[in-house]
C-alpha cells in the first residue's frame, strides 16, 4: 500500500481505500434458550476498516453433519441463530468485508447451541444392601447427546415406604444426594434398619434435570433395637424386686428377648459382680428378681435383641428393705387387712338390712287372718277371780254378736267349730247370747277351756 503525494492545498498525504487486512480473531456462543444460539465476536478497530461500509459475513453449518455452509451479512458485532438442536456443535467463521471486497479467511471456531435438560434417564439402576442402615446405588450414565449440555452431575432419589416390622406405611418425604461429575455409583447412608425403600437416579445440567429412572424397591437388614423406653422398680421388699420396663420404640427388627443385668452398688467405691438373666419371651414387660440380699442397693440394666444383636441399655436402682421396715410394713399391711375385712362385713349386713326392708315394705295387701281379726273385740281380763257361775257374753247387741261370733269362729282353719265342745243337745246360745251352762266333756272331744278360745271377750258375774 504507497503512499500518494500530498495535494498543494492541503498538503496532507491521503490513504487509497481497500479491503480489510484483518478479520474478527475471537468469536463465541451465548443462548438464553435451548432452540437459539447468539454468535458474538470481536469487532474491528476503526483503523482496521480500510474502507467504507464495513460489514461481517457470518458462516455456520452443523459440524460434522453438513458439508455447506450457511452465510449471513450483518453490520453488527453479534447474530442470532434461531430454531437450532439443543446443546449442538457448528462450526462458525465470522469475514470482515467492505464495499471494496472481503478481507482475509477466517478462523473456524467450534461454537454450542443452547443447553437443555436431559431428556433421558440412567440405566441400570441397581442397589447393594451392605448393612443395616448403608446401601450402594450404581447406575449406566446418560450419552453426551443426550444430555444436552454440560454434564454438572447425577442425583440419587429416595424415600421409606413401610416398616417391615409391624408392616406401617410411610409417606416419608423424598431425600436427595447430588454426585457431581459423570460418575456412575452413590452411597447412602443413615437408612432406617429393617424397611422397605425405593430409589431413583437422575442426570441434571445447568438447565435442570432430566427424567427420573423408574423408582427401584429394596429392603434394609435388620438392625440392633433401640434401648427400651423405661424401666422401673414397681415394688420390692427385704430379699426380691418387681421390675416393669416399655419395648423400644424402633425394634429394628424382629425382638427375639432380653437381657437383664444387675449388679450390687453399694456405698463404696466396689461393685458386685454383674448377673445375667435371659427373658427368651419377647412380649415379657415384667420380671421377679428373687433371692436379693436384705437392705441392699442395686443396679439394673436391660436390653433389647435382635438376631442381629442387643441395643443400649436402659438402667434403673433400687434397694430391698432391711429386716426392720419389712416387719413393721407386714405388721401394717395385716393391721390395714383386718380393718378392710370389718369395714367390708358392717358394709355386707347394712345391705342386707336395707333389703330387707325393702322386700317387706314393697310386699303389698296385708295378711288375711289379720284382715278377719281386725273387727273382733279385744278380749279383756277378769278384774278378779269370782266363784260360782260365769256368764260369757259379748259387748255388742245380741244379734250382731251372735251372727260375728258364729262368723269369725268358723273362719280360723286353727281353730275347731264350738259345737265340736259342746254335748249334743245344747249346740245352740242362749236368747242372751251365753253359752248353755258350763263346758263340759264332749263325746270326742276332750274338755276345753273357754281361756283357749280365741278373739272372743269375758264377763264375769
Amino acid at each position: 500500500m504507497g503512499l500518494s503525494p500530498p495535494s498543494a492545498s492541503t498538503n496532507v498525504y491521503s490513504i487509497p481505500p481497500a479491503v480489510p487486512d484483518v478479520s474478527p480473531r475471537i468469536v463465541y456462543a451465548e443462548a438464553d434458550k435451548p432452540n437459539e444460539m447468539m454468535i458474538k465476536w470481536e469487532p474491528l478497530n476503526a483503523d482496521e476498516h480500510n474502507g467504507p461500509e464495513l460489514r461481517y459475513r457470518v458462516s455456520w453449518r452443523l459440524q460434522g453433519v453438513e458439508p455447506n455452509w450457511h452465510q449471513e451479512n450483518v453490520k453488527h458485532h453479534q447474530f442470532l441463530l434461531k430454531n437450532t438442536p439443543a446443546f449442538t456443535a457448528y462450526d462458525v467463521s465470522v469475514q470482515s468485508i467492505n464495499e471494496l471486497g472481503s478481507g482475509p479467511e477466517p478462523q473456524v471456531y467450534t461454537v454450542y447451541s443452547g443447553e437443555d435438560t436431559p431428556d433421558t434417564a440412567p440405566s441400570d439402576v441397581a442397589v447393594d444392601v451392605l448393612n443395616s442402615t448403608v446401601v450402594k446405588v450404581t447406575w449406566r450414565g446418560v450419552t453426551q447427546d443426550r444430555v444436552r449440555g454440560h454434564l454438572s452431575g447425577y442425583k440419587i432419589t429416595y424415600w421409606r415406604v413401610r416398616n417391615m416390622v409391624d408392616g406401617t406405611k410411610h409417606h416419608d418425604e423424598h431425600h436427595v444426594l447430588i454426585f457431581a461429575g459423570p460418575r456412575e455409583w452413590g452411597i447412602i447412608p443413615g437408612l432406617s434398619p429393617f424397611s422397605e425403600y425405593k430409589v431413583s437416579v437422575s442426570a441434571f445440567n445447568t438447565r435442570g434435570d432430566g427424567p427420573a429412572s423408574y423408582p427401584l424397591k429394596f429392603e434394609t437388614l435388620e438392625g440392633v433395637p433401640e434401648q427400651p423406653r423405661y424401666l422401673r422398680v414397681i415394688t420390692s421388699d427385704k430379699n426380691s424386686f418387681t421390675l416393669s420396663w416399655g419395648p423400644p420404640k424402633n425394634a429394628n427388627g424382629i425382638l427375639k428377648k432380653y437381657i437383664l443385668q444387675y449388679q450390687i452398688i453399694n456405698d463404696t467405691d466396689e461393685i458386685g459382680t454383674l448377673t445375667n438373666i435371659n427373658i427368651t419371651n419377647p412380649s415379657t414387660t415384667t420380671w421377679r428378681v428373687p433371692r436379693m440380699e436384705v437392705g441392699t442397693m442395686y443396679k439394673f440394666y436391660l436390653r433389647a435383641c435382635t438376631k442381629v444383636g442387643c441395643g443400649r441399655a436402659v438402667s434403673e436402682e433400687g434397694r430391698t428393705m432391711t429386716q426392720a421396715t419389712y416387719t413393721d410394713v407386714t405388721h401394717g399391711l395385716a393391721t390395714q387387712g383386718w380393718f378392710i375385712g370389718i369395714m367390708c362385713a358392717v358394709a355386707l349386713l347394712t345391705l342386707v338390712l336395707l333389703t330387707a326392708c325393702f322386700v317387706q315394705r314393697n310386699k303389698g295387701g296385708k295378711y288375711p287372718v289379720l284382715e278377719k281379726e281386725d273387727p273382733i273385740p279385744d278380749v279383756e281380763p277378769p278384774a278378779k277371780p269370782v266363784e260360782g257361775f260365769i256368764e260369757y257374753s259379748v259387748n255388742k247387741p245380741l244379734n250382731e254378736s251372735q251372727k260375728s261370733l258364729s262368723l269369725d269362729i268358723k273362719s280360723y282353719d286353727s281353730v275347731d267349730s264350738l259345737v265340736q265342745y259342746s254335748d249334743e243337745e245344747h249346740q245352740q246360745f242362749n236368747e242372751d247370747g251365753s253359752f248353755i251352762g258350763a263346758y263340759i266333756e264332749s263325746k270326742d272331744k276332750s274338755p276345753v277351756d273357754i281361756n283357749e278360745m280365741p278373739s272372743v271377750k269375758r264377763s264375769y258375774i
